[in-house]
């Protein structure tokens, strides 16, 4: 099986409704009308929805740096600390995942549906990723032989 097919799999069976495919092909149409058409001509929904599930995971580095301030809080052994450090930190959480949800005209239940997918595809991507790095390396090696 191809990536491209695994990559059509793993969105099909993620779950989204009719309206997130909505939602998506409009943020496709508004990227494809935003750049230049030779940077977005291989771009189509699949490769869209792609990439979105991407960015989604952009808030992995916000997380982080919240479970290390709540690993750091934890050491007090105080519960009631303990408490409004966790709420507070969760509340954080939801606010950057509305924020961001809301930056891309989507719900927030589509914005988890892509988190899940980044997570399912994490394996294709580095692969595809990996792929894309040695060719742009070949690229630029060949270019200098000229």
């Amino acid at each position: 099986m191809d990536r491209k097919t695994q990559i059509r799999q793993q969105i099909l069976t993620n779950g989204f409704t009719l309206k997130d495919y909505s939602a998506f092909k409009t943020n496709m149409k508004i990227v494809k009308k935003r750049y230049h058409p030779d940077l977005t001509k291989d771009v189509d929904l699949l490769e869209s929805i792609t990439q979105m599930a991407e960015d989604s995971t952009s808030l992995k580095g916000m997380a982080t740096l919240f479970i290390m301030m709540l690993l750091f809080m934890l050491r007090d052994s105080d519960p009631v600390a303990l408490l409004i450090t966790l709420s507070i930190t969760l509340a954080i959480l939801a606010v950057l995942l509305w924020m961001h949800a809301k930056g891309r005209n989507l719900p927030v239940s589509t914005e988890l549906r892509l988190m899940k997918l980044a997570f399912r595809m994490r394996k294709i991507l580095k692969v595809r990723a990996r792929e894309e790095k040695a060719r742009i390396k070949a690229e630029k090696k060949r270019q200098r032989g000229k």
